[in-house]
């Protein structure tokens, strides 16, 4: 494992702790010290912080029979810390960019640095200046690089997070831009992250806040997210985990660990791209349809047949349970499963071409159109909640 020796030595600073360094190594051969033209010898160094020893020495009696000879180097070594850095809310060795905060009269962009020290607060400082909260705007497209490694990041609702190491609060609940607060991007973000995010700023050119934003920012409410794909989530999710409490068995089966990406990089399309559009298809048919357990709605069916399957099992359970209007979404499911068969599961043909007609892709794109599927996924899982839970409490 490498770690960069400087933000080590930061870290320490800031915990005030020592960092120790232990050394321990030991190497053995079968030759005698005369063979090997060496004399027994052993020697040590000593200082404030440091201890070693060295030492080469002939087999004791009772060890390793095959060994002969023996070298062995042990260790230590503390670095003290160095004294507590100031907190001034900013680091003299970092460089703050500049984001586009607004435009002026002559539509030239007005920037600021992201340094907190520089920054207007709640405690009255820096009153001249923009406010911490200034909002600050971004092409959708950044969050690209974190969706593409889903073991790494993980893009929530409202949360951007690099594992244990870092998290940045986001307002991504818009389907065409992205918000961060000014003063999180010079708080959350390292330099170089800072430098990536630049390249996608965009000015407010009449842009806000969405209104979950606003309610949890500002006004300290719990609020559901709006934007269809963190809908579908927050309501997969929620649920998944309802139905398992109520009735102890999963109705959609939960993904492998390496499929959780599909869950995970579900989102709206950010640009109107045939290669995304696939890709999205192959995650929402993944989780939706593919993840149905066969088994558990199949369990005492009375209608069933052998070789039915998926979708045709799940409407004999609508049937035999006395639900209606599930036709609508029956026909979506199967709609679902043709686009991914015939889109990007295999060779596009005849067929596709037929179904873009059908489903008027050409006219609307492929944009709206996964937003409309994503919509009839989310109204899915509501005809669910309230036949399979509520009507059953």
């Amino acid at each position: 494992m490498e770690i960069r020796t400087d933000l080590l030595l930061q870290y320490c600073s800031i915990k005030q702790m020592a960092l120790a360094i232990f050394v321990q190594s030991s190497r053995y051969s079968k030759y005698t010290l005369e063979q090997l033209a060496l004399k027994e010898a052993h020697s040590e160094v000593r200082g404030a912080n440091h201890q070693l020893h060295a030492a080469v020495f002939p087999n004791e009696p009772g060890f390793t029979p095959e060994v002969e000879t023996l070298g062995t180097i042990t260790g230590k070594k503390y670095i003290l810390p160095s004294p507590m850095p100031v907190q001034d809310g900013s680091d003299p060795m970092e460089n703050y960019q500049e984001f586009i905060i607004g435009t002026d009269a002559h539509g030239k962009s007005i920037k600021h640095t992201c340094n907190l020290a520089k920054l207007a607060n709640y405690f009255e400082k820096n009153p001249d200046s923009p406010h911490y909260l200034t909002p600050v705007f971004f092409r959708p497209e950044v969050l690209s690089k974190y969706y593409a490694e889903p073991q790494k990041y993980s893009v929530e609702d409202g949360y951007l997070r690099c594992g244990g190491l870092w998290g940045l609060q986001i307002d991504n609940d818009h389907s065409d831009y992205l918000v961060v607060f000014l003063g999180d991007l010079g708080r959350d973000l390292s330099e170089n992250e800072r430098s990536y995010w630049l390249s996608f700023n965009i000015p407010p050119g009449g842009r806000q806040i969405s209104e979950p934003n606003l309610q949890r920012s500002f006004l300290a409410e719990p609020t559901d997210p709006q934007k269809a794909d963190l809908v579908f989530k927050h309501q997969y999710g929620r649920f998944r985990e309802d139905f398992r409490k109520a009735t102890g068995w999963d109705f959609f089966l939960p993904l492998h660990q390496d499929d959780e990406h599909f869950l995970t990089g579900l989102r709206l399309m950010g640009k109107d791209n045939q290669a995304e559009f696939d890709a999205q298809l192959i995650a929402l048919t993944k989780v939706l349809v593919d993840s149905i357990n066969e088994k558990g709605i199949a369990r005492g069916l009375k209608t069933l047949t052998e070789n039915e399957k998926g979708i045709t099992k799940l409407e004999k359970f609508f049937v035999e349970r006395g639900m209606v209007d599930f036709e609508r979404h029956v026909k979506f499911l199967h709609v679902l499963q043709d686009l991914r068969s015939r889109s990007a599961a295999h060779r596009k043909g005849s067929n596709y071409e037929r179904l873009v007609e059908d489903l008027q892709m050409a006219a609307e794109g492929r944009q709206r159109v996964f937003g409309a599927l994503l919509i009839a996924a989310t109204n899915f899982l509501f005809y669910l909640r309230s036949n399979l839970l509520f009507k059953d409490s």
